[in-house]
């Protein structure tokens, strides 16, 4: 049995997860990841001093996240490169 698996039978995806390991997941640190929590994004409980995430609450934001983003029809905006244009003024006009 490898670290951090516990009693879990290989290949099962577990219910909860410790803060550490939801961040992991979200790729954020724990600044941003209790910001989640408390803004109610992810659903935690204590389990005794231990405070445990749902991976369904983080699969959830993860899918709220990615619907928020659907492409709109209109055309992409084009990138700038290089300095911006001169502007011209009624001096360098004439």
């Amino acid at each position: 049995m490898s670290i951090g698996q516990g009693t879990r039978a290989p290949g099962t995806e577990p219910l909860v997860v410790r803060p550490k390991r939801a961040w992991q997941m979200l790729d954020c640190g724990n600044t941003r990841g209790y910001e989640l929590v408390k803004a109610g994004e992810l659903e935690s409980f204590l389990d005794g001093r231990s405070r445990k995430i749902t991976v369904e609450s983080i699969h959830r934001y993860i899918a709220r996240k990615l619907a928020a983003e659907v492409p709109s029809e209109a055309a992409p905006l084009r990138r700038r490169r290089g300095r911006p244009p001169k502007r011209l003024t009624a001096e360098t006009a004439s």
